[in-house]
């Protein structure tokens, strides 16, 4: 016996079964973004590249699959790195080499895993030139209130030693830039040592530098002894007083003299204080010996004075 299906029934299974097929999509085109932020710079011997990593391909979907950065230099492969993924930062470093005293062109290429390649990046033109030698002896004190660091140029290459780089390595501040051999750091703590390198450099935006100087530690301590007062004059007497006076120091730490009153010309004699450069002594007898000396506030003392007599 046969059964029947009900019309209605096939009518709506037909309805169901006839969706509209949709437009077809076009495929994701998975080739990375072109870098267009490549920088190239060079230090000491080396060639230092930075870029940008693209985030997505260049349909505008997210990069998943970036696995290679490809360096070139002239158009020719010269290295070939892993990515630090997408969206990052990354820098690549090589040797100046035989390219030095040219003009090379440089460019990077980003690398999927199924192996599409972006466009060359925006090119990197740079002059590779000869840098200058590391500084000769460099040595820092501390005096009035300031850590001054001194050095001689270059030995080898001394006339491409146009600018010095001084660097502190606490990083206090950035990289300070001098044309004279001389540094003097006056951002300092008394007590502290503090650490520097010096390095000489070829001018220009950014300079290139040669290889940086070992470094030198300074203690932030005063040991430094004021200059000699100069201009001791004999003393103008009366019968109870003798008046001395001298060239005032410089110094910016000077805290005062030390009169010295003795019977000879070479003994010690007997030690008496000034704050300025100039001295009332009623204790004078006549025949008497001066000699003055500095004071600064870390208490060095300088050499003494020649000596003067009192009439």
């Amino acid at each position: 016996m046969k059964h029947s299906v009900p019309v209605a029934f096939l009518i709506l299974l037909l309805a169901c079964g006839c969706g509209k097929v949709g437009d077809p999509r076009p495929p994701k085109i998975r080739v990375p973004a072109t870098i267009l932020d490549l920088q190239a710079t060079q230090n000491q011997t080396d060639v230092i590249l930075t870029w940008t990593n693209p985030s997505r391909y260049i349909d505008g979907s997210n990069a998943t699959d970036l696995t290679k950065v490809h360096i070139l230099q002239d158009g020719k492969p010269v290295a070939s790195i892993d990515t630090t993924g997408p969206g990052k930062q990354q820098s690549y470093s090589m040797p100046v080499g035989v390219a030095l005293g040219t003009t090379p062109v440089y460019t990077v290429e980003l690398e999927t895993q199924r192996g599409k390649r972006s466009a060359a990046s925006n090119e990197m033109r740079i002059p590779l030139v000869e840098v200058p030698g590391v500084i000769s002896n460099l040595t820092g004190h501390m005096d009035q209130h300031r850590i001054r660091l001194d050095w001689g140029p270059p030995v080898s290459s001394p006339s491409l030693a146009e600018i010095y780089l001084v660097r502190r390595e606490d990083g206090a501040f950035p990289p300070v830039t001098v044309t004279d051999t001389h540094f003097e750091d006056t951002n300092i703590e008394a007590g502290k040592t503090f650490v520097y390198v010096v390095t000489a450099a070829r001018s220009g935006t950014p300079p290139v530098s040669g290889r940086a100087s070992p470094p030198v530690s300074v203690l932030a301590k005063d040991g430094t002894k004021p200059k000699v007062p100069s201009g001791l004059q004999p003393p103008t007497v009366s019968d109870s007083l003798a008046i001395l006076r001298w060239d005032q120091n410089t110094e910016e730490d000077l805290a005062g003299y030390r009169v010295y009153r003795s019977d000879s010309p070479d003994s010690a004699g007997v030690q008496l204080e000034s704050t300025q450069a100039i001295f009332r002594d009623s204790g004078y007898r006549p025949n008497s010996y001066y000699r003055i000396s500095a004071i600064d506030e870390a208490g060095n003392e300088s050499d003494k004075s020649p000596p003067v007599r009192a009439e």
